[in-house]
Order: C-alpha cells, then sequence, then structure tokens
C-alpha cells in the first residue's frame, strides 16, 4: 500500500499536457516578451514563398521538390513507421485472442495378431489473455510511442520547411553565379578592348618599355577576367545539377531557372517569442519527445507494482470424425486469473526508473539549448536584415562611382591624360564593385531565407498532423 501510495505522488508529478515542458524549460531558459533586435509586425508566418514577387516559379520548383524529393519521401516513411508502432504498442490494451485447428492420423499394432488399428485425431482451441491495465501502465506506453509519431511527423515537417528553403537558397545561387558571369564577360570585353588597341600599337612598332609594361599587364587582366568568367560557369553547373537533384531529376546541368534576383514585398512578420515554440518543428519535435520520456518515467514506475491478467481457453478434442468437434459435449474451458509482483530482480526495475528520469532531464536540457539556439538565430537574422539593407546601399552607390570613375579613365586615356594603368585599375574596381553588390543581394536575400527557417515558418496552408485520438 505504501508503495502505491509513492508511485501515485511520483505519476501525479510527472503527469500533465505538454506544456508543462514549455514552462520547465522557462525557469532554465526565460522567454523574452518581444525580439530584442528589432520591432518587427505582428502576424503569422506562413505562406512566405508569397513574400517573393516572382513567387509563380519559385512555387512550381518547390512544389516538384516536395513531390519528387527521395530524401523527404524517406522522411513521411519514417512518420509512418512511428505511426505503426505506436498502434503496435496500443494494442497491448487489448485482450489478445489466439485459436487453432489441429488434426492427426495414427496407425499402430494391437494384440497377439498384431492387428494394424488406424486412429484419428481433430481438436480445436480458442486462447484468451488480457492484462488489466489496472495502474495506466500500457496506457503510458500507448502515449509515449504516440508522442513518438508526433515527433516524427515534426520532424517531417521541418525537413519539408527545410528542402524548401534549400530550393529556393540554390535558385538564388544559381542567379548570383550567372550574373557574376555576365559581370565577368562584361569586363573581358572591355579588357580586350584595350588589348587590342595596344597590339595594334605594338603592330606598328610604337613601342616603349612603359607600352609593353601596358600590354603584359592587359594580357595579365585578360587571362584573370577569363578564368573568373570560367569558375563563374563551372559554380552555375554545379548550382544546375544540386537544384535538379532536390527536384528528384537526373542531374544532366540543363534546367533553367530565374535571371534576377527576386525582391521581397515586406517586412517579415516574426511573430512573438513565445509563439516560436509552437510553431519550430524541431522544438516541437523535442517538446514532444520529453513528453513520451515523461510517460516512460510514469511507466517505468508502475512497473513496480502488481499486474493482472485474466487467461481463458476453450477447446474440443475428439477422435474418428471431425464432424463431432463441433458437438458441444465435447467442449472442454478454463478460466484462471494471476495477479504477478516483481520481488526481486537485483535492482533492475527501480533502476529502469532512475535511467527513464535521468533521459527525461537530458531531454528537457535539450528541448532548454535548442529554444536558445533557436531565439539566437531569429535575432542574429533580423540584426541581420538592416545591416544587409545598409550593405546593399553602399555597394549600390560605390558601383555608380565606380562606373563613374571607369568611364572617366578610359575619356582621358583617349585623350592621353592618363596611361593604361589607370584605366585597367579602374575597370578592375567596377568589377570587384559589382561583383560585390551581386554577392550582398545573394546573402541578404539568402538572410531572408535563414529567418524564415529560424521562425519556422511553413510556406504554404497544408493541413496539421491529424489528432491521434482516433489512432488510439
Amino acid at each position: 500500500m505504501l508503495s502505491l501510495l509513492v508511485v501515485g505522488l511520483v505519476v501525479g508529478a510527472t503527469g500533465g499536457c505538454a506544456s508543462l515542458v514549455r514552462k520547465e524549460a522557462s525557469t532554465i531558459l526565460p522567454t523574452p516578451e518581444q525580439w530584442a533586435a528589432v520591432a518587427v509586425p505582428d502576424g503569422a508566418v506562413t505562406g512566405w514563398l508569397e513574400d517573393f514577387e516572382q513567387a509563380g516559379p519559385l512555387r512550381t520548383l518547390v512544389s516538384e521538390a516536395i513531390e519528387a524529393n527521395h530524401n523527404l519521401a524517406a522522411s513521411a516513411t519514417r512518420v509512418k513507421q512511428a505511426r505503426a508502432r505506436a498502434r503496435v504498442t496500443g494494442a497491448s490494451l487489448w485482450p489478445q485472442a489466439n485459436t487453432s485447428l489441429s488434426g492427426s492420423r495414427s496407425q499402430r499394432l494391437r494384440g497377439s495378431a498384431f492387428d494394424k488399428v488406424t486412429a484419428n485425431q481433430f481438436g480445436t482451441s480458442f486462447d484468451l489473455s488480457w492484462e488489466i491495465d489496472l495502474w495506466g501502465r500500457l496506457r503510458d506506453q500507448r502515449e509515449s510511442a504516440l508522442m513518438a509519431w508526433r515527433a516524427s511527423h515534426a520532424d517531417f515537417q521541418g525537413a519539408r520547411l527545410s528542402l524548401a528553403a534549400n530550393v529556393v537558397s540554390t535558385v538564388l545561387n544559381l542567379v548570383e553565379v550567372q550574373q557574376q558571369a555576365g559581370v565577368s564577360r562584361d569586363t573581358l570585353k572591355s579588357l580586350e578592348t584595350n588589348l587590342a588597341i595596344l597590339d595594334a600599337r605594338l603592330e606598328v612598332g610604337d613601342v616603349d618599355d612603359r607600352t609593353a609594361l601596358e600590354i603584359t599587364l592587359s594580357r595579365a587582366d585578360v587571362l584573370r577576367a577569363e578564368a573568373n568568367l570560367a569558375s563563374s560557369l563551372r559554380q552555375a553547373d554545379a548550382f544546375r545539377r544540386v537544384l535538379e537533384t532536390l527536384l528528384g531529376r537526373y542531374p544532366q546541368g540543363t534546367i533553367d531557372s530565374l535571371k534576377a534576383f527576386p525582391q521581397v514585398k515586406r517586412q517579415v512578420a516574426a511573430g512573438l517569442p513565445s509563439e516560436l515554440l509552437l510553431r519550430r518543428p524541431d522544438l516541437v519535435a523535442a517538446e514532444y519527445r520529453v513528453h513520451a520520456a515523461q510517460a516512460d518515467v510514469r511507466a517505468a514506475w508502475k512497473a513496480l507494482l502488481p499486474s493482472f491478467t485474466l487467461n481463458a481457453a476453450a477447446g474440443t478434442n475428439t477422435t474418428d470424425r471431425f464432424s463431432d468437434l463441433l458437438d458441444p459435449k465435447a467442449l472442454v474451458w478454463d478460466l484462471a486469473g494471476r495477479v504477478g509482483q516483481a520481488v526481486f530482480q537485483g535492482g533492475r526495475l527501480v533502476a529502469q526508473v532512475d535511467l527513464s528520469k535521468a533521459q527525461r532531464e537530458e531531454l528537457v536540457e535539450s528541448y532548454a539549448e535548442t529554444a536558445l539556439q533557436a531565439f539566437r538565430e531569429v535575432e542574429t537574422s533580423l540584426a541581420a536584415e538592416g545591416f544587409y539593407r545598409d550593405q546593399q546601399e553602399k555597394l549600390e552607390r560605390a558601383v555608380k562611382e565606380a562606373n563613374l570613375a571607369e568611364e572617366l579613365a578610359l575619356s582621358q586615356y583617349e585623350r592621353g591624360l592618363v596611361d593604361i594603368i589607370t584605366v585597367l585599375e579602374s575597370q578592375r574596381r567596377a568589377f570587384d564593385a559589382r561583383s560585390n553588390l551581386l554577392r550582398v543581394k545573394n546573402e541578404r536575400l539568402q538572410n531572408r531565407l535563414d529567418l524564415y527557417l529560424a521562425l519556422g515558418g511553413d510556406f504554404d496552408h497544408r493541413p496539421k498532423l491529424a489528432t491521434e485520438e482516433g489512432d488510439r
């Protein structure tokens, strides 16, 4: 009786809904009321693909990936496995029934005359066994399996969200390297024009030591521009194949994508920090796993209590005629009950309780760490939005100034006011400024994707996981 009271108190202390996990973790990691980096508008973080002006092509690519990506399909099968395991575990709550039918024919010798005697033997049996879940141990085990299923579904949602962001990220990288290739081509064309002018002077003999140096530098810059172009083309080919693989296609490197960076329509709605715990898939999965471990602790404690099992059996056993199996007079049956109590197992059951409690404590700490990392990712991406905006504005101005400097250098060179080295330097700076601007544009959009991922915002409005009530 005393052990029952102790177990009841422990079960009551460890029970409760999944929100208990968040309350417990909040004592380790307090949740702020507002984001610290910047003020953000309220609203849902769903449908973020629509934040891009060119949402149509991106939505088409993401939809194809969702339907055909093999890693996502494997994640979906893991959800099915977890659901099946939950049903297997829940089956222990129901009576277990088995039936069998047997038949045999034998021959033996009898008497001094050694007469042969042939005999038939037929039998049927129906066995029923039911462990009465008086303390709720089996229900706790089923609850643990259900929470594991929900966690696997949250993992699937996270994989689906990550895949969508990965597709868009690859498209953005492809756009950058394609535009970088365009900048390299334009620069190469200008450098080849400069080199052609110098080669023309070389052919007419208008060459001195300074001209020879200018020709050498021009040729080096042409080769450098050709190398940059080859590098951009190589990267574009690699990103095409990555994108095709994400879409479940053969990676032949021929896919066509966006030609320019998509523009974002609005500032992202980040919601409240507390909402992040309910929305982000990895946090949802971690919370369900803590809840599953909580159920395991309760089940481990209840394993110390007596178990109650009912056993019933009925059947017939007859000879000669198979039809006699249906004769009620041949029916035999028995009914028995069993009470089992663990007395000594070398401390195994108590150790299992300690193990379950330690595992739960580990998961709570891991949940708090995951939440802390999530808050850091959101705060970092929110703050980076402003930094990238300022950086892009400065680089756009730098590009204008560099283009103007290049035009002035060419004009002054044609009038003999500056040498070719000044022209080459102005062209190099213009190339670097345009290249850096493309890089920052991509990084700014990639940061927006990181923010969507950090917030756990979905990219469409697909139905959520059905409640487990119908699967219990």
